[in-house]
């Protein structure tokens, strides 16, 4: 059996109860990453096979990634200073609280990289793709960002997929982890930049080391 919660983790067994009471309403209360990112996890309890897919995807299409998340918040953002930059990478928002248990917890934790690999990729339109299908230049098996013309419901960030949490690693692998160097950065680069395109993808290179190891 598996051991018995940490209480220094703040995790009780009343909370492991409730999570195995839940999971058979089909509802997601649980304390890995992975249950404050869903409302939903359907099939089945992500394994840690899944986990390091998802982390292994990820490293592959971090690039892509940050330049479009990165892309995306500049539009966002007050203006090109560097705290209203860092404002917008970090992520905060307040939220209604509704009352529903799985929802608000799933709020509260919609910051950061929580909150961008659903507003600015999966409602966006964007999913992982093999490469042979969406971009003929890269390694054909691998995997790839590929922009979808429709639009998902809203409810398209509610339910665990593995190809939602590559996109949550690849965020959290870069804007997550280079939040403060990419807002310093950006803020003397964008406002002269001529291509601000350019800009962005090489502030995730250089900055943001989404092509290092």
């Amino acid at each position: 059996g598996a051991l018995p919660p940490a209480p220094a983790d703040g995790i009780t067994q009343e909370m492991v109860d409730m999570d195995e009471f839940s999971r058979k309403q089909g509802m997601a209360v649980g304390m890995t990453g992975e249950f404050f990112r869903y409302k939903h996890l359907f099939h089945k309890r992500p394994t840690e096979k899944d986990r390091e897919e998802a982390i292994e995807v990820a490293t592959k299409i971090r690039c892509d990634v940050c330049a479009v998340i990165v892309g995306s918040l500049l539009q966002k953002a007050a203006s090109m200073s560097e705290d209203d930059l860092a404002d917008v990478l970090e992520g905060n928002a307040d939220y209604e609280m509704t009352g529903d248990l799985v929802t608000d917890r799933m709020l509260q934790h919609r910051k950061g990289c929580n909150k961008h690999f659903k507003d600015e990729l999966i409602m966006e339109g964007w999913t992982v793709r093999v490469c042979k299908d969406v971009d003929l230049e890269r390694n054909p098996n691998d995997p790839c960002l590929f922009h979808d013309s429709g639009k998902p419901a809203g409810s398209a960030v509610d339910a665990y997929e593995v190809w939602k949490e590559c996109l949550f690693y690849a965020c959290e692998q870069t804007v997550g982890r280079f939040g403060d160097e990419l807002a310093e950065h950006l803020a003397s680069a964008v406002p002269k930049a001529v291509n601000r395109t350019e800009v962005v993808r090489k502030a995730c290179e250089s900055v943001a080391r989404c092509r290092s190891g």
